[in-house]
């Protein structure tokens, strides 16, 4: 966590940034408490007193006598590699003009309590914070080694043991993207969830959010007691995307499930469908498959067949229309609709798209080959830039 973060925790909410508003970025590993280190009467060893990266909480008593204290206990503070200082306003209301231009200049934040918080509470919350966020980021290492490492079966054991959870016999797996920017707040909805998977987990990858559970029945009907739980919290799924994975022996197809679902939330995106389980895709699957095994081939054949359109002078619009195009299925009438155009200004378009980048395919092969290219655009613009 950062200074930042420990100002958005509820029993720190209050507080007022008084001085060194550049430095809110400052990693906070600690807090601890200040009371007479720094008055001139006690005689520490300086380097010892304090941790680096550390909130340093103070009612600011070794001054009381001695506002002149301040600076250079401000000073020692930044020597210190402290990340902050906190104080209760029950000595100093507003601290002395030198010391918060000292800070500034140090991008040293200062920061006021909003009223009678206690020291052990916020050492508490902030420890307990802290502990959730390195959890949440062993669980974010997990899941992207099981998402892109080809993972062997020992070590599939060895993860499941790490997670230390009750994991039944078979695992299913449901993938959420939001179609709008305010994804954190949906994401800490769902999150509300977590006490009713005793089995499972939720856990965050790439924008995405993972529902996992496991069950002793391969039959389980997880996609319909999610919409219940969600139904039952009041979470509102319209702007939300659903892919669903297969169900698999937990002990073996976990990797497995986890990419079903997130694939399937990604052609779920592309093709505009509210929810899209793995095994319904067709050749899609291959797509992906290309994709992740060999993304680097992937993308050199989309560049090169679609060049024509992706070229910097391009008309903007054929690309438009070529990607409509193969949402749509071919669809010409539905194309224009989605596009605000009339459908022979579409067909104008695609027969400019289909000289430019296969004048000699018939019919079938050019849809099939655009259909490639296109999906694999949208592919790699999904998920390659996240």
């Amino acid at each position: 966590m950062n200074v930042e973060n420990f100002l958005q925790l509820p029993i720190t909410k209050n507080f007022t940034v008084v001085a060194g508003h550049n430095g809110l970025h400052k990693a906070v590993q600690n807090v601890e408490i200040l009371d007479f280190e720094f008055s001139p009467d006690i005689h520490h060893v300086r380097d010892t007193i304090f941790t680096p990266n550390s909130v340093v909480l103070s009612s600011l008593l070794f001054a009381k006598q001695k506002p002149e204290y301040l600076l250079n206990a401000v000073k020692n503070l930044v020597e210190l590699g402290a990340s902050a200082l906190a104080y209760k306003p029950v000595i100093f209301r507003d601290l002395p003009e030198e010391v918060l231009t000292y800070a500034e200049e140090q991008d040293f934040p200062i920061l006021r309590f909003g009223g009678d918080e206690f020291f052990e509470k916020i050492i508490l919350e902030t420890m307990a914070y802290a502990k959730t966020q390195d959890y949440s980021f062993f669980l974010e290492t997990i899941l992207r080694r099981l998402m892109e490492e080809d993972i062997t079966q020992e070590q599939i054991k060895s993860i499941l043991q790490q997670l230390n959870r009750p994991f039944e016999k078979y695992v299913f797996v449901a993938t959420l993207r939001a179609s709008d920017t305010s994804h954190h707040n949906w994401m800490q909805a769902i999150f509300s969830l977590e006490p009713l998977l005793k089995s499972g987990l939720i856990c965050s990858y790439k924008q995405s959010l993972f529902i996992i559970m496991t069950h002793p029945s391969q039959l389980f009907q997880f996609d319909k007691v999610l919409h219940e739980w969600l139904a039952l919290y009041a979470i509102p799924t319209e702007k939300i995307t659903f892919g669903y994975s297969s169900s698999y022996d937990t002990q073996t197809g976990f990797p497995i499930a986890l990419r079903e679902a997130f694939f399937a939330s990604i052609l779920a995106e592309i093709d505009m469908l509210p929810s899209l389980h793995y095994k319904h895709l067709a050749s899609d699957r291959l797509l992906i498959e290309l994709y992740r095994k060999d993304p680097i081939f992937a993308m050199d054949y989309v560049t090169s067949f679609l060049a024509p359109l992706l070229d910097d002078k391009a008309d903007p619009d054929l690309m438009e229309t070529a990607i409509t195009y193969i949402v749509k299925k071919g669809n010409i009438k539905e194309v224009a609709v989605a596009q605000f155009c009339h459908p022979n200004t579409i067909r104008y378009r695609m027969a400019k798209i289909r000289h430019l980048v296969a004048p000699t395919d018939n019919d079938y092969v050019f849809y099939e080959h655009l259909a490639a290219a296109v999906k694999l655009y949208l592919l790699h613009s999904k998920i390659g830039f996240e």
